[in-house]
């Protein structure tokens, strides 16, 4: 029977060119010959109907086309290998696994305590935390590889529930040496022609940042973007330049000659939580959400306090 349309055998190989790029080295990762993989690639491609490769000094270069389609091949097998591990747990009758998306600075900075507080409390079920662009963690709730998600600039999804975990007020960050450090308070005319980082444009982060400084008068002068605002604070310690952060980002900087210095006009970052209203509760998310809740009031406290104190 003729093939019409691609099967899982097609996108295994795909995905394993894609890791090793070569047809030989694919060949290995799948126990296969080289041969078949070839096969099977010419197979994709027709079915597909657009190249995938193109081929530049021995090796397989994947195509704009191509990488799309890899990140929806990724979403697929990353699906298998959760249905592969949910059997596995059955089997042992493990507990639970909640899986959580959460934006790369909050894992590192809300979830340790927020996660700590809740396993002191006798929860039995694990969790395996996912860390994304705020984007990647709205599909990772709504294609449903994630239990529940936390990100900002979430947009209406029908099914999709977002409740707010926190609003944060945004600190104007630098380092000790800066001419800014001098202020207690810095305002939007302050930031004309310095060397700044801008924040997510994805998730809409710089362009309020943008719309505070707009009636100023104002230029930034933008030497980086650093979609993790984390990675801005890091560059703001390091003499980059200064940034708007909050206190998410700063709270794990606070010991390394950092500054923060109120900023007006006020500038707040949105954080919320957000789960398919269909998907059954069955893992105790309230009590989760609480956790994430307190463990966030208590952070934004310390790194408020520090501030007042320097």
């Amino acid at each position: 029977m003729p093939i019409k349309s691609l099967e899982f055998r097609h996108l295994e190989a795909f995905r394993a060119i894609m890791r090793t790029g070569t047809v030989t080295g694919a060949g290995a990762m799948l126990g296969v010959s080289q041969p078949a993989v070839s096969r099977l690639l010419a197979q994709t491609e027709k079915l597909a109907g657009f190249p995938l490769f193109e081929r530049v000094r021995g090796r397989l270069v994947p195509t704009a086309t191509a990488q799309a389609l890899h990140e929806e091949t990724e979403r697929i097998f990353t699906g298998i290998e959760e249905v592969s591990a949910l059997a596995a747990r059955l089997r042992a009758q493990s507990p639970r696994r909640i899986v959580i998306g959460s934006l790369p600075t909050l894992t590192l900075s809300l979830l340790p305590s927020a996660v700590a507080a809740w396993r002191a409390a006798g929860r039995r079920e694990t969790l395996s935390i996912h860390s994304r662009a705020a984007g990647a963690v709205v599909g990772l709730v709504t294609s449903r590889q994630a239990d529940l998600g936390i990100a900002s600039g979430v947009p209406r999804i029908p099914g999709l529930r977002a409740n707010l975990l926190i609003r944060t007020r945004a600190w104007c960050v630098m380092h000790a040496g800066h001419r800014l450090a001098k202020k207690t308070v810095v305002h939007a005319a302050d930031l004309n022609g310095e060397a700044f980082i801008a924040l997510s444009r994805e998730e809409g982060r710089q362009a309020l940042i943008e719309e505070a400084v707009r009636g100023s008068g104002a230029q930034l002068a933008e030497t980086v973007e650093c979609r993790m605002t984390a990675g801005a604070v890091a560059m703001a310690v390091a003499g980059v330049g200064i940034t708007i952060a909050d206190a998410f980002a700063v709270d794990g900087y606070l010991d390394r000659g950092l500054v923060l210095r109120p900023f007006e006009p006020a500038v707040t970052f949105d954080y919320r939580l957000i789960w398919l209203e269909e998907i059954r509760d069955d893992f105790g998310r309230a009590a989760l959400a609480q956790s994430m809740r307190s463990a966030a009031r208590v952070l934004v406290e310390r790194v408020n306090a520090s501030a007042a104190a320097r």
